[in-house]
């Protein structure tokens, strides 16, 4: 039996989301887990095009076991390049997991910042709830913790500064430019006094980035998951008796007639869209069960290009374990990104899997590492190393015959030269 599976769904920002140090989100800069220690750009190079990639989310999934895991983010990069997007996953793609014990030295909760309070004499009431929400603890950066310097345009570690005023900071030189050339040109001052940020600057750095919002979540209904328990057999011909096959799709289709023998209907793509009807904005679908022996299942959207874990997927490659599916980034998310979607070049997914390490195993000495990592042996580059452990993303893509070649000529017109095109977009 598969773990109960856990929807994401995409909010605009409230008054909160300032205040919250581990926000699940799409887009804007990553909050890091570690502020002093955050990414460094090349680990986030795109290999095709060579830029940096900017995060498309992030993703708060603490865990028991084991204790460094008590406060455990993924973070999802991304190419901004659709071009890069022709050639496979890996290059322009990539996800992080990083984690920390809860005590950790960086982050106070509530009951602490309390006995703060009081012990520093101010008015101090037993029953004060004003570092509390709804509850839960609230966690703050403790005092004493200096978050190293950020990427204005990107947020990851912005270890190099304008020469002039050195006070705006960047991850590369792409990202120097990008600012100079957005509005720091005619804003830089080399006395060393705070620039101010014009608001047509700030929004042109911010078109750099995706749409920042919030993730909220809730359990997929027991009616969802019963209506796919079929995995797309032939048993569920029943239960679609007199549903057409095009009103199930993704795209509208023609309203010509077409037989259901005539229709070359990838199962897997139906059941996709038999299962998400329920929750048709569902954005994230998070299947992990840490606590129980059940291993979450994807939902694919093709019956080809399915990836097996153990059989394509690379084990952990610092304890050995096998990764297993922990969520997977619906297309609706695209809806969220202010893609255009006319280009023809734009970025474009049915699905993205992220396999990760079910020990959440923290780098061990003796782990082998990439030649990213070994070619800088600074201090700062191992703690972080060690602290963004890379998991693995997987990108499946909608198969071409999904909804039958006839509907693809029909949407399309008869074009003989469709089908190549297609094949050509990697599609």
């Amino acid at each position: 039996m598969a773990p109960s599976t856990t929807l994401g769904y995409a909010e605009p920002l409230d008054d909160h989301f300032g205040s919250e140090q581990f926000p699940s989100k799409i887009g804007g800069k990553p909050k890091w887990l570690d502020p002093t220690h955050p990414l460094s750009v090349d680990r986030v190079l795109c290999d095709e095009c060579g830029k940096p990639m900017v995060m498309l989310l992030q993703l708060y999934a603490p865990e028991d076991e084991p204790k460094d895991a008590f406060h455990r983010m993924l973070y999802v990069f991304i190419c901004r390049n659709g071009k890069c997007h022709r050639s496979c996953a890996s290059r322009c793609m990539r996800v992080f997991r990083s984690q920390i014990p809860e005590n950790n030295g960086l982050y106070k909760s509530d009951e602490i910042v309390a006995a703060d309070i009081c012990s520093s004499g101010s008015v101090c009431s037993g029953n004060s709830d004003s570092n509390e929400k709804d509850g839960d603890i609230e966690w703050v950066l403790a005092d004493h913790v200096k978050s190293a310097p950020l990427c204005v345009v990107c947020g990851l570690l912005g270890n190099k500064a304008c020469s002039k005023c050195h006070l705006r900071h960047y991850c590369s030189r792409d990202h120097q430019i990008t600012d100079w050339d957005s509005g720091h040109r005619t804003q830089c001052k080399s006395s060393g006094k705070q620039n101010a940020e014009s608001a047509e600057h700030r929004r042109k750095l911010q078109r750099m980035l995706y749409p920042e919002q919030i993730i909220v979540s809730e359990e997929e209904s027991g009616d969802a998951e019963d209506d796919n328990n079929d995995d797309g057999s032939d048993d569920d011909t029943e239960d679609n008796e007199g549903v057409k096959p095009e009103d199930m799709a993704l795209v509208p289709v023609t309203n010509e007639r077409v037989e259901d023998s005539e229709v070359d209907v990838d199962r897997a793509f139906l059941a996709f869209q038999n299962r998400i009807s329920e929750n048709p904005d569902q954005i994230i679908r998070y299947a992990r069960s840490p606590n129980t022996n059940e291993i979450g299942e994807p939902l694919y959207v093709s019956d080809a290009d399915k990836p097996v874990a153990g059989f394509g997927i690379p084990d952990c490659e610092h304890c050995g374990a096998v990764r297993e599916f922990e969520l997977q980034i619906m297309p609706q998310m695209l809806n969220h990104l202010s893609i255009d979607s006319v280009d023809p070049f734009s970025i474009d997914w049915g699905t993205l899997l992220i396999y990760s390490c079910p020990s959440n195993c923290s780098k061990s000495s003796n782990s082998t590492t990439s030649s990213a990592e070994t070619s800088n042996s600074t201090c700062q580059n191992k703690v972080e190393s060690s602290l963004y452990l890379s998991e693995v993303i997987c990108r499946q893509n909608f198969s071409s015959h999904g909804i039958g070649e006839k509907y693809v000529r029909a949407m399309h017109g008869d074009n003989s030269g469709f089908e190549k095109q297609f094949d050509s977009l990697n599609i």
